[in-house]
């Protein structure tokens, strides 16, 4: 049931309202040498921050300034697809610096995407779907190519799997408990008073 093309899920066609092809982006017409440029500008070089989060200043620059950077590289304020579309691709590490490494290929992925947006339809008859679906084989296309944010809350979790992520600790080994510890001992050693 709808009111005025609402529902409860909001737009009367979401899958059409975030997929990537609706929108126009302009990442891939910005010259190259102007995201060198801005990330240049937004270097930390030899600040006090630099020396506190001991990065390399000269080649790192902080998270926080993205969204300044997007600002000044497109000479406006960004629309709220293109703010998704870049920090889908730019801001996916869990650090608050970020290397011109890894700077150059996010900006080739956003690139990319703006260049040639996908459509989400994989499939334009069932029967295809249903061969697939019965092989178990999945869509060749992710989300973050098709869509322009995560639609569900299972794209939310997974919408920055592809990416790398820093090493995690994976020594969760219990060293020791109450139990261990207190082996051998009596009652009153225990509990540091004489039981009567």
């Amino acid at each position: 049931m709808s009111l005025f093309g609402l529902t409860t899920l909001g737009p009367a066609n979401p899958i059409k309202a975030l997929t990537a092809t609706n929108q126009v982006y302009s990442f891939h017409e910005i010259n190259l040498e102007r995201y060198s440029e801005c990330f240049d500008k937004y270097l930390l070089g030899n600040s006090p921050t630099a020396s506190l989060l001991e990065v390399d200043g000269a080649n790192s620059i902080l998270r926080a300034s993205l969204g300044d950077m997007l600002r000044e590289l497109l000479a406006r304020q960004p629309k709220k697809f293109e703010l998704d579309a870049w920090f889908t691709h730019c801001d996916f590490d869990r650090s608050a610096v970020m290397a011109r490494g890894e700077f150059e290929k996010a900006v080739d992925g956003v690139i990319q995407f703006s260049a040639t947006p996908l459509a989400p339809k994989a499939y334009t008859s069932f029967d295809t779907m249903r061969k697939d679906r019965l092989r178990h084989t999945r869509v060749e296309l992710n989300g973050q190519q098709t869509c322009q944010q995560p639609m569900t809350a299972g794209h939310e979790i997974g919408w920055h799997a592809l990416k790398p992520a820093p090493p995690m600790n994976t020594d969760h080994a219990v060293k020791f408990t109450d139990v261990t510890l207190t082996e051998g001992r009596t009652l009153a050693s225990y509990y540091g008073h004489m039981l009567a």
